[in-house]
C-alpha cells in the first residue's frame, strides 16, 4: 500500500488489477451457475463456502495512522492486486438523498456482484467519484472486515456472505447521513397506512418499524391487515431508511434481503423469494428444485435477495413523504403488548436501549440483549443518535410506541394480536392508561379487543413493582456503562 489508506488500496486495485466494470446481471447470473443451482421457478440458489452470517467479532473500525488493522490490509496487499474483480457501481436510494457506491468484488464469487447490483439502484448519471467503496475478497485465508470511516471504504476479507457486503455500504451511508446531514440512518422497515380513524376521516400515516432479528419486524412491515380500498397498507422498505429533518423517510434498497425461515408463515414474502430473478442464499433446495424454507440444516440464517415488486403490498415507491409514528419491537417479558411513550426524552431512551433477545442471525443461544437504536451497524459516537432521535421526535411530533411481540411473563402475545394492535394504534382507536411503575401509557383496549389478561401488572401480580425495579436497574447500568454521555436518559426509563 502506498500509504495507510484503504481508499488508496481501492485505487491501486482499479489501476493495477484485472477489473471488469459493470457486468450485466445476465452475465453475473450465468457465471454464478458454475456453482449455484436453479430452483423450479428459475431463481438461483447459492450455498456459501466461507461464511453464513456477519462476523462482528472480526470487524474493526480503523482510524488514521498506525492502527494495527492496516497491518492486515498490508499483509493481503500483494495477493489482492493479483485477484480479478467485478466493479459494480450503484446508488443507495433513488431520490435526492442518495449515496454513490462502488463494489470491487472478487470474480470467483459472481453471485455477490449480482446481489449487489440487484439490491441497489442505478445512478442517474455515469461516472463520478463514489461516496462509499467496498473491496470484497472472500478468497483470503482469514476473515476480517475493516472499516475506514474517514474515506468511506471497507475491506472484506474471507467472507462470502452477502449480508456482509450489503451492510458495508449501508453501514457507512447510515452513519455519514447522521454525522454530516443531521439525518439518522435507521434500522427500520417503513410502510404507509391509509386508514379511517374514529371520526371516519381517511388519513395517511407513515410508520417506521424497528426491531432486532426475530422480533417480527418483517412480519409487521409486510402485513396488509386485510384492508380494502380506499383503505390500504403499502410497503416501502424492509430494513434501512434515512430520516430527514423534514419528516421524510428515504428508502435505501431496490429489493429486499429477508431471512427465509419466516416464509412459511408469511405468505406475502413467498412470491418475492420464488421469483425467477431471486437469489437464495444458504436455503435448502430439494432434488426436484423446490426450496424448503423450513429446513434450516445449512444455517438458521438462510436469506434471499427477494424481488420487492412481487410483494402484494409494494406500491412502486420506496420513500415515505411523512413519518408519523415509530414502533419499537421488543421481546422483554416485563413489557405490555403495546405501550405509548410520553416524551421525546423517553422515546430517545427506549430507542437507545434497543431491547430484545439475541437470535439466530447472530452467534450464540437466545439471550437478553440491548443494541442502541436496534441497530448493530451504528458507529460511534452512538450518543449522537440519541440526541437526534430526541430532537426529531419533538420537532416532528411523532407518536412512539413499544410493542412486546414475545411473552408477558409466560403469556404469549400472538402475531395476530400484534398485527391488530398496530392497526388500531395507527387508527387512533386505542384506550390507554398510565402504568405508574413503567412510566408509560399502556393499551388496555384496542378497538373491541380487551387486553387485561396481558397487562404486566395483572400477570405478575404483587411482584410487579419489584420486577420493574429490577428492569430499571439493568437499564440504568446499561446507560452508565455503554452510553455515559447520555446517562440522563436513564431517568426516563
Amino acid at each position: 500500500m502506498k500509504r495507510a489508506s484503504l481508499w488508496a488500496l481501492a485505487g491501486d486495485i482499479e489501476s493495477q488489477a484485472d477489473v471488469e466494470w459493470d457486468p450485466s446481471p445476465a452475465r453475473l447470473r450465468e457465471e454464478s451457475l458454475r456453482y449455484a443451482r436453479r430452483t423450479r421457478t428459475g431463481a438461483i440458489a447459492v450455498v456459501s463456502r466461507k461464511a453464513r452470517a456477519r462476523m462482528p467479532s472480526r470487524t474493526r473500525v480503523i482510524g488514521d495512522g498506525s492502527d494495527e488493522a492496516y497491518d492486515i490490509a498490508l499483509e493481503a496487499y500483494d495477493w489482492l492486486l493479483k485477484r480479478e474483480y467485478y466493479a459494480v457501481e450503484r446508488c443507495i436510494g433513488a431520490g435526492s438523498h442518495r449515496f454513490r457506491i462502488l463494489g470491487l468484488i472478487e470474480k470467483s464469487y459472481p453471485h455477490l456482484a449480482l446481489m449487489a447490483h440487484m439490491n441497489f439502484f442505478p445512478c442517474e448519471r455515469e461516472g463520478g467519484t463514489p461516496d462509499i467503496v467496498t473491496i470484497d475478497a472472500p478468497g483470503w485465508r482469514d476473515t476480517w472486515i475493516l472499516i475506514e470511516r474517514r474515506t468511506g471504504t471497507t475491506l472484506i476479507l474471507g467472507s462470502d456472505y452477502y449480508g456482509e457486503l450489503k451492510m458495508s455500504f449501508l453501514r457507512l451511508a447510515m452513519n455519514m447521513s447522521r454525522d454530516l446531514h443531521y439525518s439518522p440512518g435507521l434500522h427500520a422497515g417503513s410502510k404507509l397506512y391509509r386508514v379511517r380513524g374514529r371520526d371516519g376521516i381517511l388519513r395517511e400515516v407513515g410508520v417506521l418499524v424497528f426491531g432486532l432479528s426475530g422480533t417480527g419486524k418483517t412480519t409487521l412491515t409486510l402485513e396488509s391487515h386485510g384492508l380494502r380500498p380506499p383503505e390500504k397498507a403499502a410497503l416501502r422498505q424492509d430494513d434501512i431508511v434515512i430520516l430527514t429533518p423534514d419528516g421524510r423517510a428515504h428508502g435505501t434498497e431496490f429489493n429486499l434481503y429477508p431471512k427465509t425461515d419466516s416464509v412459511p408463515e408469511l405468505p406475502p414474502l413467498y412470491p418475492a423469494v420464488t421469483h425467477q430473478d431471486a437469489v437464495l442464499e444458504n436455503v435448502v433446495v430439494r432434488e426436484d428444485g423446490t426450496p424448503d424454507f423450513s429446513d434450516l440444516s445449512i444455517t438458521p440464517n438462510a436469506r434471499a435477495l427477494a424481488i420487492r415488486e412481487a410483494i402484494p403490498l409494494a406500491d412502486g415507491r420506496i420513500d415515505l413523504d411523512r413519518v408519523n409514528a415509530l414502533f419499537f419491537l421488543t421481546r422483554r417479558p416485563e413489557m405490555p403488548p403495546l405501550a405509548r411513550l410520553t416524551s421525546p426524552e423517553q422515546a430517545a431512551a427506549y430507542f437507545m436501549l434497543g431491547e430484545s433477545f439475541r437470535t439466530s442471525a447472530e452467534a450464540g443461544k437466545p439471550e437478553p440483549v440491548r443494541v442502541p437504536g436496534f441497530d448493530p451497524f451504528m458507529l460511534e459516537p452512538k450518543w449522537r443518535s440519541g440526541y437526534l432521535i430526541m430532537d426529531l421526535v419533538d420537532r416532528l411530533d411523532l407518536e412512539v410506541y413499544v410493542m412486546n411481540t414475545g411473552y408477558v411473563k409466560d403469556r404469549k402475545v400472538t402475531p395476530d394480536v400484534s398485527k391488530r394492535l398496530m392497526l388500531e394504534a395507527v387508527r387512533g382507536n386505542v384506550e390507554w392508561k398510565l402504568d405508574k411503575e413503567l412510566g408509560v401509557e399502556v393499551a388496555v383496549r384496542a378497538g373491541d379487543m380487551p387486553l387485561d389478561n396481558l397487562l404486566p401488572e395483572n400477570v405478575y401480580g404483587p411482584r410487579y413493582p419489584e420486577v420493574v425495579e429490577a428492569l430499571r436497574r439493568e437499564r440504568v447500568r446499561f446507560f452508565e456503562e455503554k452510553l455515559p454521555k447520555i446517562r440522563f436518559l436513564a431517568d426516563y426509563v
